[in-house]
C-alpha cells in the first residue's frame, strides 16, 4: 500500500542570538485533518522545537516518523544560515554512524547469497589487513567485539582533508595492535565497519557506494541517499555549525570519506525513515536475518553489549526497540524504531555536539500518547532493592512481549529464575544483592529478569490485561498485577515471590497510583512554588515522579543566563526532594562547581558516588559532562569539572587525557604534557595512550619518560 505522507516546513522567520527559531506551521500526518488529539499533540511539538532550538542554539532541524501507511516529516530553522536556507524534509544531513546499521544489512545480504561467512576471519576477504595474533571474524566487527580499536590521534585521525579510497581508509588503522582477544571486550569502533565496508567490496565485486545504491538503498526507494563527497553536487546538502564559545562557527572542513561505510553517507530524514521501516518490513533481508541483527550481543565473560549486528539494542520504558546514533563534524543524527509497533522516528540537526535523542523522545510521545519514560523515585531507602527488581523484570519481559507472543522458556527454567531472584536478588546481604541485581540481565546472571519477566508479561496478557497500559503504570502496575495474579492462582501453578517482596511492591504501587499523575508545570514557575507544590504532593510517599531531569534542565537554563542563585537553588530542591538519588547530589555538585564552591561541590559528589559508583558521578558520566560544557562554549567549567572528576578518581586515565586535551586547547603546553604524562603512568595501554604518546612528542614534552 502507498503510504500517505505529509513533508511540512516551520519557517524560521527570526533570529534569536543568531540562531533561526522554529515556527509553528500547520502540519498534518495524511491528506486528510490529523485526528484532533494527534494534531494538538503535534503542534505542542512544534512549540516544544522552537524552545529547544533556542536554548541549544541549533540552526536546522529536520524531524519525522513513520507508522503503518503514514509519514510526517518537518523541517525547522535553516539548513545555510548566511544564504537563509530553510531545512525542509528533502534537506541532505551527513548521516555519521547511522551509516552502520545499512552497512550490515548489506552485510547480511550478502550471507544469505552465500558470499560471505559470519565466523571466517576478515582477512578471508580483506587479504592486505595484517593478520594479528588472534582470528578477527566478519560477526565479531559487526558488534564491535573485534578487538580493533577507535581513533588513537584524534587529531589526526578525525581531520583529515584528503580524498581516501577504501585501501587508504583501511591503511589508517591497520598497524594498530588489537586492543583485546577479540569477543572479551566490547569497543565501539568505526574502524571495524570499514573493514566491513572492505568485505563488503570484496565479497560482491562492487565499490560500497555502489553495492548500496544498487542492493539497500535503491530497493528501500532511499533515492536521497549517497556517499558524502565533498566534490559532488548533492541537491539540498545542508550545511554544518559548531559553537565556538558563545558563538556560531562554520564546521571544520573534514573529509569522511575515511568513514565511508562507517559514516560516510548523506541522506534525508525521509530515507531514514524508509530504512527503518524497510529493515522491520523485512523489504531487504529474511526474517531469519532481521532477527539475527537485532540480538544482542554478549563478551565471553557473559556480559551483554547492548549492541546487535550494526543497531543499539536496550528495551525503552519496557518497549521493543532498536537504534543508532550519529555524530560527527556538520552533524547530529538519531534513527529509532520500534518494529512491533511499525514506528520508526528520525532526527537530524546540523550542530555539533547537541543531543539529537530529546527529539526524538518528544516526537514519540506526541505520536502515541505516551510517556517515553517513567522516572519513579523510591523514598523508602529498604524498598529501593525491590523497585530495582520490579524495573529488571518489566523492561525485558515486557520487551520481549512486545516483541513475540512466543515463551522464552520453559516451566523448570522459568521456576529456576524466581527461585535465585528470591534467594539472591532478595537476600538479606544488600550488597552481594546488589551484585546480583547488576548482573541478572545478562547471560552471566542467566538473563534471570528476561525469564522470569517474559514468563510474567505472558501471564498476564493470557488473563486478559493489555500490557500497553504499562506504559502508563509501569514496572511498579506490571509487578503489582502479577503478584496479585499469582496469589489468586492455584498454588503451584505460577511462580511466586517472596512474601516481603510482593508486600513491598503492593505498597510501592499503591503510592505510585497516588501520585504518577502529577506532572511538571508546564508554564514556567518560580523555585519556591515548585518546592510548594512538590513537597505537598509528595509528603508521605513512598514512591513518585522523579523530576531531577527537569530540575537539571532548569539549572543549566538558569546557569547558562548568569542566574546563578536560581541554578542552586534548583539544584538543591533536588537534593530535598530526592534525597536517596545520585543524579540529584551530582546535579548539586556540578551546580556548585559552577558557581566556584569547589570544596561544597566534591562534598555533593562525594555523596552521588556512595549512592551510585556507577552513577551521575561516575569517570565516565563525568567526562561526558566536561565536554558537554566545552561545547556549549563553557570551557572553564568544563574544566573545572574534569579537575574535580581527577581529584574523585584519581586512578583514571582517560580523565588524565581529557584535562590534556582541554590545556592543549587553551595553549597550556606544559600541563597538557604533564596530564598526558599523568594518563601514561597511570596506564600505558589505555585506549588513548598512543595518542598521547604522539601529543607529548608533538608538544615538545620528553619522550624518554613516557610509559612502554
Amino acid at each position: 500500500m502507498q503510504s500517505s505522507k505529509y513533508y511540512g516546513f516551520a519557517g524560521a522567520l527570526a533570529l534569536f542570538c543568531g540562531v533561526a527559531q522554529a515556527a509553528s506551521a500547520p502540519s498534518s500526518v495524511s491528506p486528510a485533518a490529523p485526528p484532533a488529539a494527534l494534531a494538538a499533540r503535534l503542534a505542542d511539538f512544534d512549540g516544544w522545537a522552537a524552545r529547544r532550538m533556542g536554548a541549544e542554539r541549533i540552526p536546522g532541524v529536520t524531524v519525522g516518523f513513520s507508522q503503518g501507511d503514514v509519514e510526517w516529516v518537518k523541517g525547522y530553522g535553516y539548513a545555510d544560515l548566511e544564504n537563509r536556507v530553510p531545512a525542509t524534509a528533502q534537506s541532505s544531513y551527513r548521516m555519521a554512524s547511522v551509516t552502520k546499521p545499512m552497512t550490515a544489512v548489506a552485510i547480511l545480504q550478502l550471507v544469505e547469497q552465500g558470499k560471505i561467512d559470519l565466523d571466517a576471519p576478515v582477512q578471508t576477504y580483506v587479504p592486505y589487513f595484517p593478520v594479528k595474533p588472534f582470528p578477527v571474524t566478519v560477526r565479531q566487527l559487526l558488534g564491535h567485539l573485534g578487538g580493533i580499536d577507535a581513533y588513537r590521534d584524534s587529531r589526526v585521525e578525525q581531520h583529515f582533508k584528503e580524498h581516501k579510497d577504501t585501501r587508504q581508509s583501511i591503511a589508517v588503522f591497520e598497524q594498530f595492535d588489537l586492543i583485546a582477544e577479540p569477543g572479551t571486550r566490547f569497543r565501539y569502533t568505526s574502524y571495524g565497519y570499514n573493514l566491513l565496508g572492505a568485505v563488503i567490496e570484496a565479497a560482491s565485486g562492487e565499490s560500497y557506494g555502489g553495492y548500496m545504491r544498487r542492493h539497500v538503498w535503491g530497493p528501500l526507494g532511499m533515492d536521497a541517499t549517497v556517499m558524502d563527497d565533498p566534490d559532488a553536487v548533492i541537491a539540498h546538502r545542508v550545511r554544518g555549525y559548531r559553537l565556538a564559545g558563545k558563538e556560531l562557527k562554520n564546521s571544520e572542513f573534514v573529509d569522511i570519506s575515511s568513514r565511508f561505510s562507517a559514516g560516510g553517507t548523506r541522506a534525508s530524514v525521509p530515507d531514514m525513515l524508509a530504512f527503518g521501516r524497510g529493515v522491520h518490513a523485512g523489504k531487504i533481508l529474511s526474517a531469519a536475518s532481521v532477527a539475527a541483527m537485532v540480538q544482542p550481543m554478549a563478551t565471553r565473560a557473559g556480559r551483554l553489549t547492548n549492541y546487535g549486528m550494526g543497531w543499539e539494542i536496550l528495551p525503552t520504558g519496557g518497549r521493543y526497540a532498536i537504534a543508532h546514533s550519529g555524530q560527527q563534524p556538520e552533524t547530529v543524527t538519531y534513527l529509532y524504531s520500534f518494529p512491533s509497533r511499525k514506528l520508526t522516528i528520525a532526527v537530524a540537526a546540523n550542530l555539533e555536539r547537541v543531543n539529537p535523542e530529546a527529539f526524538v523522545q518528544r516526537l514519540f510521545e506526541a505520536v502515541t500518547g505516551e510517556p517515553w519514560q517513567l522516572n519513579t523515585y523510591i523514598a523508602d531507602a529498604g524498598a529501593q532493592r525491590a523497585y530495582q527488581v520490579a524495573q529488571g523484570l518489566f523492561e525485558e519481559g515486557r520487551a520481549y512481549a512486545e516483541r513475540t507472543d512466543q515463551a522464552y522458556a520453559d516451566a523448570a527454567a522459568t521456576r529456576a529464575a524466581f527461585t535465585h531472584i528470591n534467594r539472591q536478588a532478595l537476600a538479606p546481604d544488600a550488597q552481594a544483592a546488589r551484585a546480583y541485581i547488576e548482573a541478572a540481565r545478562h547471560p552471566a546472571g542467566g538473563r534471570v529478569f528476561l525469564v522470569a519477566g517474559a514468563s510474567m508479561a505472558r501471564a498476564l496478557r493470557e488473563s486478559g490485561v493489555d500490557l500497553n497500559t504499562y506504559s502508563r503504570g509501569g514496572a511498579l502496575a506490571f509487578a503489582r498485577d502479577y503478584v496479585r495474579l499469582s496469589q489468586d492462582a492455584k498454588a503451584g501453578t505460577v511462580p511466586r515471590f517472596d512474601p516481603a517482596f510482593e508486600q513491598a511492591i503492593v505498597a510501592l504501587a499503591a503510592s505510585w497510583d497516588r501520585t504518577a499523575a502529577i506532572a511538571w508545570p508546564a508554564a514556567s514557575v518560580s523555585i519556591a512554588a515548585l518546592d510548594s507544590q512538590l513537597r505537598t504532593a509528595f509528603r508521605g510517599q513512598r514512591a513518585y515522579p522523579d523530576f531531577v531531569p527537569e530540575l537539571l534542565d532548569l539549572a543549566q537554563a538558569s546557569a547558562a543566563r548568569g542566574e546563578a542563585d536560581a541554578a542552586l537553588a534548583a539544584s538543591r530542591l533536588a537534593v530535598e526532594l530526592y534525597p536517596l538519588s545520585n543524579r540529584a547530589h551530582a546535579l548539586q555538585g556540578l551546580t556548585l562547581l559552577r558557581a566556584g564552591k569547589t570544596e561544597p561541590a566534591l562534598a555533593a559528589l562525594r555523596l552521588a558516588l556512595a549512592r551510585d559508583p556507577l552513577g551521575a558521578a561516575s569517570p565516565a558520566a563525568l567526562n561526558l559532562e566536561a565536554y558537554r560544557l566545552k561545547g556549549s562554549g563553557a570551557v572553564a567549567q568544563g574544566m573545572a569539572v574534569l579537575q574535580a572528576a581527577a581529584s574523585l578518581h584519581p586512578r583514571d586515565a582517560n580523565l588524565q587525557d581529557s584535562l590534556a586535551e582541554f590545556y592543549v586547547e587553551q595553549g597550556l603546553r606544559p600541563q597538557a604534557v604533564e596530564a598526558y604524562r599523568q594518563a601514561l603512568q597511570l596506564d600505558p595501554r589505555y585506549p588513548g595512550a598512543v595518542g598521547a604518546k604522539a601529543a607529548i612528542i608533538r608538544l615538545g614534552g620528553e619522550t624518554k619518560a613516557l610509559a612502554p
